[in-house]
């Protein structure tokens, strides 16, 4: 895959996160924040969002994939699974509605949806740029 559709989809992933976590930053200064965990689903995810918007903005602009840009895409790759399966075993488990638990694992489907696709963009990458 070429360098301009990798920052596509490093910005579309960029954009979900932002839309999935972004109306959640009030937990990161509310009741939850002595929480690690908070800090680390919120806060981390929201990190990541903009390191996959700068990957983004440097892949646009010509830069060339790099390893860093891989390491990007498997740290959000993995922390999408492990916060979201989390999450989904908990709604799922919960005495929640069932709107409730058809939005978070709708959630959840995207956001490992996203994770995966970026993690194995970076192991192509990865391999295609290992001399022979």
């Amino acid at each position: 895959m070429n360098n301009r559709r990798i920052a596509w989809c490093s910005a579309a992933a960029a954009l979900w996160t932002f839309i999935a976590w972004g109306n959640r930053i009030g937990l990161l200064t509310g009741d939850e924040a002595s929480n690690p965990w908070t800090w680390i689903r919120v806060g981390g995810s929201l990190l990541l969002g903009a390191a996959l918007l700068v990957v983004a903005i440097a892949l646009l602009r010509r830069r060339p994939f790099s390893r860093i840009m891989g390491v990007v895409f498997i740290v959000f790759g993995i922390l999408m699974v492990v916060v979201w399966g989390r999450s989904a075993i908990s709604v799922l488990t919960d005495d929640e509605s069932l709107a409730f638990k058809l939005v978070h694992l709708v959630l959840a489907v995207i956001s490992i949806g996203f994770g995966i696709v970026l993690m194995r963009l970076a192991q192509q990458q990865h391999s295609a740029q290992k001399p022979n």
